[in-house]
This record gives structure tokens, sequence and C-alpha cells, in this order.
């Protein structure tokens, strides 16, 4: 298989506050994001990046070995083939090229892939339902 480059847009700081740094290069491209918006955050889990974890196919949801294996496929795992997350948040403010958002569980330092909207219909299909906990980090 060809392998692809991925070059980090920003990063996430977590402070007093959760904000994700655009990196000046990039910075033009918040024009037209504005408060209240709500957006899809795709991270690169650069701790869960290993050979050993890459090869990780299965998981005890949150790592409780009290739970059945679970493909990673099935789970909100960072351990897994790409090591990419994806989240739903919404745009608390903007100052400059920091984008303010509630807390997630990425790690500070985390790097930023992409940002899209999110839009209703691609992205909250009508009559589906959320899997209930079967996601859950390990």
């Amino acid at each position: 298989m060809e392998k692809f480059k991925l070059v980090p847009i920003g990063q996430v700081h977590k402070d007093s506050e959760t904000f994700l740094e655009i990196y000046s290069e990039f910075a033009e491209a918040i024009e037209g994001l504005k408060e209240g918006d709500w957006i899809k955050l795709i991270l690169w889990f650069h701790e869960s990046d290993t050979p050993e974890k890459r090869r990780t196919l299965k998981v005890h949801p949150r790592g409780d070995p009290e739970n059945p294996l679970r493909g990673v496929f099935a789970t909100r795992s960072p351990v897994r083939p790409n090591p990419v997350a994806i989240y739903s948040v919404r745009i608390l403010k903007i100052t400059g090229a920091k984008i303010y958002i509630e807390e997630i569980d990425a790690f500070d330092g985390t790097p930023i892939i992409d940002i899209k909207p999110l839009v209703k219909r691609l992205d909250c299909p009508e009559g589906i339902e959320s899997q209930k906990d079967s996601g859950d980090n390990p």
C-alpha cells in the first residue's frame, strides 16, 4: 500500500481553556468560521502512534478487561491502524488564530490534521441512532 503524508495545521492546547492553535501559514483558512459554529475536528493521536499500537486490532472498550474485546473500528479507542480522532465541537470564540472549544479528551499538543464545518444533512442523518456505549476509549 502506498503511504501518504499528513501535514499538521495546528495543535490542541489545554490549560485553563481548550483551544486550537492554528499555525500562521494556515490562519487564513479560519475565515468564515464564527462563534457558535459546529465543526468536525480531525486530530492525529500522536501518542498512540507506535508500530505496536498500530497493529492492535481489538481492544477492551474503556480499557476495562470486564468489557468484551471489540474490533477497534467499533470503538473510539485511540489505539488503531491510523490514530485519527474525529470530534464534533462547537466554537466558543475565535481570537486571531486561536479557536476556543469545549474540553475534549485529546492531550495538550495533539496535532490538528483538519477542520471541517459540521453539516447536519451529511453528519447527522435522520433516523440513525448512535451506538450507545459501544465505542468509548479503552
